[in-house]
């Protein structure tokens, strides 16, 4: 079995611990010991890091590797589709992304292929079709249109439009067929969201009745729900029906956020999406009345952010990216360590993801005898957040197999 040596580095674990300088000795996929290093060491492979910094690898708990335009993606033939999904993914390797939780789009079959070799890509825990309620954030039909289904994104097996669904017993159905696909999680949309018409982002969605119906089919599974819920009602809605898994968190309150805490609940806000939207709202074809809400909603979430960490509200990291070019995963810690600080950023994307995704006995930490999934910065990575948010790793290592040098 192959050995590799990764010598003189700073070594941020995520564990709590302070970065420390020492050498990381990888066994195969396996991290095999952490320390100061024995002066020689049979390996196939050393490489001398000195002046670099050892981060675990990152985990995008939101992900849209499948979704790939707001409009035009049901005219690109399958094969064009496939090919931008797959760039997605190995872009995501190359930026040190080592697990995507996609949150809508794509289903098991992209997670076969990866497992088997045929393309390289990050692991990946797939939703499948994201659950929507009629008339609801995610209902992509004319507004006229009397289909029950939502157009097809054209590329069947590969990514899915959301599916639709009104009283309990559709959620349930929608629920097990997002399983038999092979979804890891179930996602859903309990508020309004902000690229859509007709659905305010501070209106609820969805009754009680039905995401509990979700989420009691989720966790008879051995799953759970995670929901899109920008504002208080939805937020509420979904902890009365037992989801503790929560995006966006965008407009709470004291209530909400004391709420959250005492249900041990965790929030994953997605910061990058709104820079990237803000920044150039044309291109993504935002409507020029929403782009006012945009720049609103940006400093509601970063007021959120500050709330639920002065809570010790479990904040997890998710990009929300989505489109033919996502390479900007990396800007969500950057912009959260301008708010929660960057020891803690880094957590969010690597440890307290791993605990939401149920991984953490595999990845999330740089520990002996866990995955060997790291990534390599020249510079203080620890320390300068800018490193982070503008430069790509030096070296990306998934199970033990360096991906990018």
């Amino acid at each position: 079995m192959s050995t590799l040596g990764l010598r003189g580095a700073t070594v941020f674990d995520a564990t709590g611990r302070d970065p420390v300088r020492a050498d990381v000795w990888l066994t195969g996929s396996t991290i095999a010991e952490i320390g100061p290093g024995p002066g020689h060491r049979d390996a196939g492979e050393v490489l001398d890091l000195d002046g670099h910094t050892i981060l675990p690898g990152f985990i995008d708990a939101h992900a849209h590797v499948g979704l790939l335009s707001f409009s035009a993606q049901s005219a690109w033939s399958d094969a064009e589709q496939a090919g931008y999904i797959f760039r997605n993914l190995r872009e995501a390797l190359d930026q040190g992304f080592t697990t995507l939780r996609d949150l809508g789009g794509i289903d098991g079959g992209v997670v076969k292929a990866a497992a088997a070799g045929l393309i390289e890509a990050p692991r990946v825990l797939p939703s499948g079709q994201i659950l929507s309620q009629i008339g609801g954030h995610g209902d992509m039909r004319p507004r006229f249109s009397d289909d029950p289904e939502n157009p097809s994104l054209g590329c069947g097996g590969l990514a899915r439009n959301h599916a639709l669904c009104t009283g309990a017993d559709q959620v349930r159905a929608a629920v097990r067929t997002q399983l038999r696909r092979g979804a890891t999680q179930i996602k859903m949309f309990v508020t309004g969201g902000v690229l859509s018409e007709g659905d305010p982002l501070d209106k609820p969605q969805f009754t009680v009745e039905e995401i509990h119906a979700a989420n009691f089919e989720a966790e008879s599974f051995g799953s759970y729900v995670t929901v899109h819920a920008h504002s208080r009602e939805g937020i509420l809605r979904a902890l009365e029906a037992g989801v503790r898994s929560f995006e966006h968190g965008s407009m709470v309150d004291d209530e909400v956020v004391a709420a959250l805490a005492r249900h041990g609940a965790t929030v994953v806000p997605t910061l990058a999406v709104d820079e990237v939207l803000g920044s150039d709202p044309a291109a993504w074809g935002v409507p020029a009345h929403l782009v006012e809400d945009i720049e609103e909603l940006r400093q509601a979430q970063q007021r959120s952010v500050e709330l639920l960490h002065a809570a010790r509200v479990p904040l997890g990291s998710g990009a929300d990216l989505i489109g033919i070019t996502q390479r900007t995963r990396g800007r969500e810690i950057y912009l959260k360590a301008k708010l929660i600080g960057l020891p803690d950023a880094i957590e969010s994307a690597t440890r307290v993801n791993a605990e939401l995704l149920r991984i953490s006995d595999r990845v999330g930490t740089i520990e002996a005898g866990k995955t060997a999934d790291l990534v390599i910065y020249e510079g203080d990575a620890a320390v300068d957040a800018e490193i982070i948010g503008t430069t790509r790793p030096k070296f990306v290592v998934q199970g033990g197999r360096i991906i990018r040098r």
